[in-house]
């Protein structure tokens, strides 16, 4: 008798419009599919905007099977919905449940693909902690296997939300990390990582082709990507998250004039279809000048891809979010970060460019912007080292793939 196929779930945060995850997403899906062609693939997480130009599923599966927390709650004055919300949904937590080993019963192996999945930037305890550890748990108790691959972990605030990434990563059958420091977060949660290894990100195998794997580099710099960030702060809210948004805003539109008054041509990049287009607008309107006469570009990305061939524009690569980072190195551009978390100083460290790490809270745009004046001064771009790893990255990450594949195909029914 023949055996059905091999059913997969890819559970992760693939609705938000973070392109950085979209890419993820479509870097799993092709190695998935030149390893098991036949393989079914559930998508378990909100649907991915339209125009996203990712792969199609044929199921799609929500998380959540009983929202609670978006819910409008009619009658119920305001300051009181969020703690009614998060009553209501610990008190239907056994439904959930119920209803989550329904639409799992069918999955061979739970797959949580890269990203920052198991930190709580910009999530709730309630959000993704809490539907991570349920559908963990639901599918290994029903005798799938449960595979975390280059996850990205840490830091978590809540007591809760640290619970439930502990409950998810020990319901792994395979668990690896993106940076130590994710492994580290992980084994201060309670999780046995002695045997759980650290792996490159994901994104890293995501085949490229074309003219955006084929232009090099000029050198000296002519052209300049700048990755802005919607940013205001971990999970700030109200007068301090604005207070550090117009900081940050403000470094940015330093730095961007002064690139441009130096003679460069700037890309204006980013990494989230949502937050990441109101600084754009602000630079568009700020930079009018520049704009009009061609040396600042600020295109339409809506795309993980659209990223890519606007990074393969340039030269050289300022950035914050850290996948920009990552595809900067990915097609072989020197990168300066100005990250908001460790995973960019991790990164930037393996490549040999740790001298170009800042944190977006306290970075001097005078000290980036002579960094991109040492750079420039120099007889070649510092790509040797990175285009190594990335070598050494894409085997490392073919191999991973293949064990995950093995350990699903033995939990095939």
């Amino acid at each position: 008798m023949s055996r059905r196929p091999l059913r997969i779930g890819l559970f992760g945060l693939f609705g938000v419009r973070n392109l950085g995850n979209e890419a993820t997403l479509a870097a799993t899906v092709a190695a998935l599919r030149e390893r098991a062609p036949d393989a079914e693939l559930v998508l378990v997480s909100s649907p991915p905007a339209a125009g996203a130009d990712l792969p199609e599923f044929p199921a799609q599966i929500e998380p959540d099977q009983l929202p609670m927390l978006d819910r409008t709650w009619p009658g119920i004055p305001y300051r009181w919905k969020k703690p009614v919300a998060a009553f209501m949904q610990r008190a239907t937590e056994p439904l959930r449940r119920r209803r989550t080993r329904r639409v799992a019963r069918e999955i061979d192996m739970l797959l949580i693909a890269g990203t920052g999945i198991a930190d709580d930037f910009g999530q709730g305890h309630l959000e993704a902690p809490h539907h991570l550890a349920r559908w963990c748990e639901v599918v290994r108790e029903q005798g799938g296997t449960v595979c975390f691959a280059s996850i990205g972990a840490g830091p978590a605030s809540h007591p809760l939300a640290r619970r439930w990434f502990g409950d998810a990563l020990r319901a792994a059958n395979y668990r690896s990390y993106r940076e130590h420091s994710s492994q580290r977060f992980a084994r201060e949660i309670g999780v046995d990582v002695s045997s759980d290894p650290v792996m490159p990100d994901l994104v890293f195998s995501l085949p490229i082709a074309g003219s955006t794997a084929a232009r090099e580099p000029q050198w000296p710099p002519k052209s300049i990507g700048l990755g802005v960030m919607g940013y205001s702060g971990w999970n700030l809210t109200g007068s301090a998250a604005e207070k550090t948004y117009a900081a940050y805003l403000a470094k940015i539109e330093w730095l961007a004039r002064q690139l441009l008054e130096s003679g460069y041509r700037v890309h204006l990049l980013i990494g989230n279809r949502g937050g990441d287009r109101k600084p754009v607008a602000y630079l568009r309107k700020a930079l009018a000048g520049h704009l009009a006469a061609g040396s600042l570009v600020a295109s339409d990305l809506l795309t993980h891809d659209d990223v890519l061939s606007e990074i393969a524009a340039t030269d050289l690569v300022i950035a914050t979010r850290f996948h920009n980072v990552l595809k900067s190195l990915r097609l072989g551009r020197p990168v300066i970060s100005i990250g908001y978390a460790i995973k960019n100083d991790d990164l930037m460290r393996e490549m040999g460019l740790e001298q170009y790490c800042h944190h977006v809270d306290y970075f001097d745009p005078a000290q980036v912007l002579e960094q991109v004046r040492s750079l420039a001064a120099t007889p070649e771009p510092p790509v040797a080292r990175m285009r190594a790893r990335v070598t050494e990255y894409r085997q490392t990450l073919a191999k991973q793939f293949d064990r995950i594949l093995e350990l699903g195909r033995s939990s095939e029914g």
